[in-house]
């Protein structure tokens, strides 16, 4: 199977490209814009690799696109592609419009027209794969599986949703083989500094105050990006076009149970001079900052239809989380934070 990936050299995408090279090593081109969160780096390891290609550009760039399928003639299109930092989306809302919808428009029409002229045995095992996210959903009480209502609650959710209907929309319009995949929280090697994990790991090691906003409760499932990919790509090759799957870990963990599970893994590792622990930096602030509860994908779906089930507990996905990053982190930026 020849892949087409989107957003290759960020965190999900990048983890996925190395274990499918890796792994099935099959043929493999990668787009990516290489904004804040893309990074060459990802696939070091890979870039010599003749099963590799790189194609630097945006998939708004709709030539860009269709010469690439054109030359690399793909069996699936994975579409990793996305702004995903939800602060940003509050303060630059047309960004996450233009990237995350038109760009997923963009990337449908172009596959729409490469399935078009396909033979009928190859339109027949061509895939379109989704990647998207649980927060469609909004805030969900209970584990309700792939029937659920969207309800996004921010400007990331809702282009998030929009191009999940975007995608729907070309399976039930014009039969492009359509797939969206609803993923939990992914954590683990690679990802970007924003997000929680890696923030948290800098400023422990710094022996900086741990803020905990609200009262630390607001929950999400905590699915290792290994378990991760390991469904997509399974989704990849034998998941049911038209369909919806849900992917997570069903390790729900509250932020400040989080927070002290990682504090913990870090007092094995490294040694704090001048704190009595790690977790005594851990501060509780009362700023108003939403502690919305959000809904854990149900795997019921791709674990009875697929055979998946994620192989990592939390506990385990952490500690290798940390240690890469305790080996990987640039040499000034461990000097400073070690």
């Amino acid at each position: 199977m020849r892949l087409f990936t989107t957003g290759g050299c960020g965190f999900i995408g990048s983890n996925f490209v190395l274990d499918w090279i890796n792994e099935k090593r099959e043929p493999l081109v990668n787009v990516d814009c290489l904004n804040y969160a893309g990074q060459l780096a990802n696939l070091n390891e890979i870039e010599n690799n003749p099963l590799y290609t790189f194609m630097h550009g945006n998939i708004n760039n709709r030539s860009l696109v269709a010469n690439t399928l054109a030359f690399h003639t793909p069996d699936c299109v994975i579409h990793f592609a996305a702004e995903s930092n939800a602060t940003d989306a509050l303060q630059k809302p047309e960004q996450f419009l233009i990237n995350n919808v038109i760009g997923t428009f963009n990337l449908l029409e172009e596959s729409l027209a490469y399935w078009k002229n396909l033979p009928q045995n190859a339109q027949e095992a061509f895939r379109f794969i989704h990647i998207s996210t649980d927060e469609v959903y909004g805030s969900l009480g209970d584990n309700t599986g792939e029937a659920v209502f969207y309800q996004p609650n921010s400007p990331y959710a809702a282009s998030k949703a929009s191009a999940d209907h975007f995608v729907r929309a070309y399976n039930h319009t014009y039969g492009l083989p359509t797939i969206t995949i609803h993923t939990g929280n992914i954590y683990g090697p690679r990802q970007y500094g924003e997000k929680l994990i890696p923030t948290i790991l800098q400023q422990a090691l710094a022996g900086q105050q741990l803020d905990v906003h609200g009262n630390g409760e607001n929950v999400r499932d905590w699915l290792y990006v290994g378990d991760a990919v390991a469904a997509i790509g399974l989704i990849a090759e034998h998941g049911v076009p038209g369909e919806t799957y849900h992917i997570g870990a069903g390790q729900e963990r509250s932020n400040l149970s989080l927070i002290k599970t990682m504090c913990q893994i870090l007092e094995k590792k490294v040694a704090h001079p001048g704190i009595p622990s790690f977790e005594s930096l851990i501060q509780l602030i009362q700023d108003g900052v939403s502690n919305e509860m959000h809904y854990s994908p149900n795997n019921e779906k791709i674990s009875n239809e697929l055979g998946w089930n994620p192989d990592t507990s939390l506990n385990e996905g952490l500690d290798t989380t940390i240690s890469w990053y305790l080996q990987h982190w640039p040499t000034d930026l461990r000097e400073k934070i070690l």
